[in-house]
């Protein structure tokens, strides 16, 4: 949440708080109680929704993905270096074809292409394992670069679920500014209409102002 998003979730806080301390003053009134059921409900959800928001960081995943995708490429780079090493002597110029690439090329790349150039040289090497033994290939080295590629391959979609989960938090949170507004422009005017003591509704129409900064100088203004 920005810091306009939670000067509104303090103020909707601080009027139910208000509300809640001084039933008395207010909750005999019918059209007022569902009134305040609804901001009541509109605000648990706007918190929870923050809650989400500050919770699903994709930092953390993202880090992690590209530590993964850093040492991806550098055995499979290496990899391929041998892979193109036996098809240049083998004169096997489909393979040199498949198997060569530029280690810039693919670094610069969508993380995608090169978990695509990994998946088909992990493929070539297993196909030539035997013949492959002579320049340093080892079932070990395969095996290896395979359990990084299933590792890696399941990092992308984890760290979408994470960021499509936070995009829905944020994006809810001014629908429900909006319903907010909605109930309390109606309460305004029942505490208003409705509530004598003169007292409470002083408190309450002080609680309700929300202060925004307007520039980095001292002005601000004042909004509901």
């Amino acid at each position: 949440m920005n810091r306009r998003q939670l000067n509104y979730l303090g103020m909707y806080q601080s009027v139910l708080s208000h509300l809640d301390k001084f039933p008395a003053a207010w909750n005999q009134f019918a059209p007022i109680r569902p009134v305040v059921e609804r901001l009541r409900k509109i605000t648990a959800n706007m918190l929870t929704q923050s809650q989400l928001q500050a919770q699903l960081v994709t930092m953390g995943y993202t880090k992690r993905k590209d530590a993964h995708m850093s040492q991806l490429l550098e055995q499979t780079y290496e990899l391929s270096l041998k892979l193109r090493v036996y098809a240049k002597v083998n004169k096997d110029l489909v393979l040199l074809h498949a198997v060569a690439f530029s280690y810039s090329e693919v670094q610069k790349g969508a993380g995608q292409l090169l978990l695509q150039r990994s998946r088909r040289l992990v493929q070539h090497a297993r196909d030539h394992l035997v013949e492959l033994a002579a320049y340093q290939v080892t079932e070990k080295e395969i095996t290896a670069l395979e359990q990084l590629l299933t590792i890696t391959e399941s990092m992308t979609p984890a760290r979408n679920v994470i960021a499509g989960a936070r995009k829905t938090a944020t994006s809810s949170i001014p629908g429900l500014i909006d319903q907010a507004r909605e109930q309390l422009n109606m309460l305004d005017d029942m505490i208003e209409a409705m509530v004598s003591d003169a007292a409470f509704i002083s408190t309450y129409f002080n609680l309700r102002p929300v202060y925004e900064h307007v520039d980095k100088s001292a002005n601000r203004k004042r909004v509901r």
